[in-house]
């Protein structure tokens, strides 16, 4: 079935700049990503030099998970109240200023802060860019400019550990804030000369939502995390977890009678394909991120390789990803996502079912074969199911509709790891564990199929010029 579209969807945009535009929307969100995973090696340094433990440590990541839990759902409205281009260099000033703050940071507590303000910006960048682009590409190229989008910010997540290492052993961990802050300025001095403004509404906040939906994205990526610990699901997380759904219970109900006047407006799901592609990419976070730090797992403890051959592995996985996100977007410009996100569906199945019969003695061509497939595999689903998501969507709920698309994938791949952690059993992924906890993407890849199913179909883009 096809699946008509309205042009009057999208806002016309002048496409002259588009690439100028698209570059430093695209580099914001690596940024913001990088933000996350390239501190993460640098805590054991900071915990040494504070002269504190590791679990305390802990806190400067939890700080900006925190602080962006409350600046997603407020991207959303800032982004109709005061357009992309204000509400895009506010975002951006103020993760610049967060990361020169944490540089000269003196104890836990002021670096802390500094991670607040930080992941107070930091965390509006990915929502504010997806809105950006889906207006920008407009209905017949969206495929292909969210394809090419999420291959160049899949690197964030695999280059990050990596960077951050290195900053870490040759410079020092404040170094990690000196890059990023660098990098913030030059996104921000080039945001400001190729970012134009757009049209803006009377958008009042929703004050009693906005607390809501951050409590409940907050709380329940701070317990999904806390659960992946060696505290593991105790009475504290079970606590924040039940918060956080009783302050998500909360939302609804408060959204359901605000409408469109609410901080998210629930009528997203009134359109055909909206919520499976929600649910497909928050199953998607489930599937994925566990794997950044699960496969090398797997490849020491269970196969029995070294820690630098298991990180060279993760190569043909990346690789797998940057080739398959862009052409699977491109095509679906022109075919059914459906047909695309259930050709990744099998790739990925082949490629989980192949590595849970490998062991010590599979060669390193074998590994490397598998994670090429998943790589293929995984990098068809997302584009497809983005572009469709934004398809469906007036122009008026796009900054809703990334908001709800970035916090389920937060949020399925905070739950993701937290399961494969006790899968594994919070202990060394080894021999006695086995492969049983790849049975979890095996679980995913089925579910995202079934979702499948209910996307929107074949877009009618004939009557569009593409560019």
């Amino acid at each position: 079935m096809s699946s008509k579209i309205d042009t009057k969807k999208f806002v016309p945009v002048d496409r002259s700049s588009f690439g100028a535009t698209a570059a430093v929307l695209v580099a914001g969100g690596v940024l913001a990503l990088l933000s996350t995973t390239v501190v993460g090696v640098a805590v054991p340094q900071m915990a040494g030099e504070f002269g504190s433990d590791v679990a305390s440590a802990q806190w400067v990541t939890t700080a900006y998970l925190l602080a962006a839990g409350i600046s997603i759902p407020l991207s959303g409205w800032a982004t109709l109240r005061f357009g992309v281009r204000r509400t895009w260099l506010m975002a951006i000033s103020i993760f610049a200023v967060g990361s020169l703050l944490a540089v000269f940071a003196a104890d836990f507590g002021t670096l802390s802060v500094a991670r607040v303000v930080q992941g107070f910006g930091g965390g509006a960048l990915e929502p504010v860019m997806l809105t950006a682009l889906a207006r920008l590409a407009g209905p017949a190229r969206i495929g292909r400019v969210m394809g090419s989008t999420a291959a160049v910010m899949s690197v964030g997540p695999l280059a990050g550990p990596a960077l951050g290492g290195l900053v870490v052993d040759t410079l020092g961990w404040r170094w990690t804030f000196v890059f990023t802050g660098i990098a913030a300025i030059v996104i921000l001095i080039g945001s400001v000369l190729v970012l134009r403004a757009g049209s803006l509404e009377r958008a009042r906040l929703d004050v009693r939502g906005l607390v809501l939906l951050a409590l409940a994205t907050a709380f329940g990526l701070f317990g999904l995390s806390r659960a992946a610990t060696a505290d593991g699901f105790d009475a504290v997380t079970i606590g924040v977890l039940a918060a956080g759904v009783a302050a998500l219970v909360g939302f609804v109900v408060s959204a359901r009678r605000r409408g469109r006047a609410a901080i998210v407006d629930l009528g997203t799901f009134g359109h055909r394909g909206f919520g499976p592609a929600v649910w497909i990419m928050a199953l998607m976070g489930a599937g994925i991120y566990p794997l950044f730090f699960g496969l090398p797992l797997y490849y020491v403890g269970v196969a029995g390789l070294d820690a630098t051959t298991a990180g060279l592995l993760m190569i043909p996985y990346g690789v797998g990803t940057l080739v398959a996100m862009p052409i699977a977007g491109r095509l679906s410009d022109r075919v059914d996502g459906r047909v695309l996100v259930w050709t990744g569906v099998a790739l990925g199945l082949a490629g989980f079912l192949g590595i849970m019969t490998t062991d010590g003695s599979s060669s390193i061509w074998t590994f490397a074969g598998i994670a090429l497939l998943i790589g293929l595999g995984l990098g068809s689903i997302g584009s497809p199911t983005v572009s469709t998501l934004y398809r469906v969507l007036p122009a008026t709920m796009v900054p809703s509709g990334s908001t709800i698309l970035f916090i389920g994938n937060q949020l399925g791949g905070a739950l993701g790891v937290s399961i494969l952690v006790i899968l594994i059993g919070h202990s060394e992924w080894d021999a006695g564990v086995g492969a049983a906890p790849f049975w979890l993407p095996v679980a995913v890849m089925v579910g995202i199929g079934v979702l499948a199913t209910r996307l929107a179909g074949r877009p009618a883009v004939d009557d569009l010029t593409a560019a």
